[in-house]
């Protein structure tokens, strides 16, 4: 499967041709590309309405997207329809909630409801449960139940705004933005870095990321399911956000201050010539990585790509060829793995990558790996063959040391190749 990535780069290409040509068949196959977008949009303010009718009005969104859409304001066309989708859909909602009378006596217990949950909050200093409202209405807990979620989805604010007397809250707006760019939307090395840093929160924290952002579910539906308050789950997934967005900045603070350090030390540590690390620091790093995955029982992944045959280039381009190659070989690896990955140098014409956070996954970054180098070979052109040799291994699954994991190594033979 396509990364997303990958997928984000082809809508826009198909949006420029579109621009360009005004294209039927173009304008049908970029909106079956962001069927999924919208249809997690709708997903987001299905309630009222059902989510399949929210789809189409999303579409409607969609297409004024590509109508107003320029290219040269320097954003994206995924972000852009984004907003017009959502937007959309926020209108027809409003529009909508017009004609929606509510019965007198549903209004009635209403206020009823939220005149006792207020009075019992102030006398308890803090949120009642369902329980308490119930006793001092005279109702039951399932009619207390009914009445908030039916004040939940009779509720059609504005996108920008914040709950009232929560200055800290996300508006619905970021947290639509947030959802349409859900975690199944990440590359698989990604998701692996995502992954890591959900593994150091709070069990509770995970499940309700994994609802909220994986399943679809709603914060009542949420707080239902664990039996906490919706405002409690409000707070976790601001909490946990929050987390999450320290680790993962700590995690490239870590990989920017390793890179100063290797620019600033001898050539021991980065190879002068291609300014990749040296195969020494490729070994001694990866006992780090491979003891710190055992002990934490996580994961590190490695990856050597091995070229054969570039004596050959110096027959046909001269003395300079190999070194020039080497050079742009570095730089495409490093544009093909994340921040926090490693990019050494191994044996005298082959690289090292070192990729932490990255179990039994390694295989798919491997063949991943492979169909990249596959283009960029094509893309340089010449008539000298290579023979490339990508080899995979990942602690703990196949060793709990450096040697052991670089003795493990699985290959596969990419065979002959053009290079220039």
């Amino acid at each position: 499967m396509a990364d997303r990535k990958d997928v984000g780069q082809e809508i826009d290409t198909l949006v420029e041709r579109y621009t360009q040509t005004g294209r039927e068949d173009l304008r049908d196959l970029i909106i079956v590309q962001c069927s999924g977008m919208v249809e997690r949009i709708a997903r987001r303010f299905a309630g009222i309405e059902p989510a399949e009718d929210l789809a189409q009005v999303g579409y409607i969104g969609l297409l004024n997207a590509l109508s107003k859409f320029d290219a040269t304001a320097g954003v994206k066309f995924t972000t852009y329809a984004t907003y017009l989708v959502a937007g959309e859909i926020k209108h027809y909602l409003r529009d909508r909630a017009q004609t929606i009378r509510q019965p007198a006596w549903l209004q009635e217990l209403r206020h009823k409801v939220n005149k006792s949950a207020q009075s019992l909050q102030s006398d308890l200093g803090r949120v009642p449960t369902e329980r308490e409202i119930a006793e001092k209405v005279g109702i039951s807990e399932g009619a207390v139940r009914e009445v908030f979620q039916a004040q939940e989805l009779l509720r059609v604010a504005s996108l920008d705004a914040t709950p009232q007397g929560d200055d800290d809250s996300d508006s619905d707006l970021e947290k639509l933005d947030s959802a349409a760019f859900c975690p199944d939307q990440l590359s698989v090395e990604d998701r692996l870095v995502l992954e890591h840093a959900m593994r150091q929160l709070r069990d509770l924290e995970r499940e309700v990321l994994q609802y909220f952002h994986f399943d679809s579910m709603n914060q009542t539906e949420i707080a239902n399911k664990l039996g906490i308050s919706c405002n409690y789950v409000s707070h976790i997934l601001r909490q946990s956000l929050a987390k999450l967005r320290k680790i993962l900045v700590n995690e490239e603070e870590k990989d920017r201050i390793l890179r100063r350090q290797g620019e600033s030390m001898d050539y021991e540590v980065m190879d002068p010539l291609t300014t990749a690390y040296t195969e020494g620091f490729f070994k001694s790093r990866l006992e780090e990585e491979v003891h710190r995955a055992v002990a934490g029982e996580s994961a590190v992944g490695v990856v050597v790509v091995e070229f054969k045959g570039l004596e050959k280039l110096r027959q046909f381009y001269g003395a300079g060829s190999i070194d020039d190659f080497l050079i742009d070989a570095a730089a495409f690896f490093r544009d093909s793995v994340r921040r926090l990955d490693l990019v050494c140098r191994f044996g005298d014409h082959g690289f090292g990558l070192i990729l932490p956070a990255t179990d039994d996954n390694v295989l798919l970054v491997r063949d991943r790996l492979l169909a990249k180098i596959e283009r960029w070979m094509k893309m340089r052109g010449g008539a000298s063959p290579v023979q490339i040799r990508v080899s995979h291994a990942c602690a703990p699954t196949h060793g709990k040391s450096g040697r052991e994991l670089l003795a493990s190594l699985e290959a596969v033979d990419f065979g002959e190749a053009v290079a220039a």
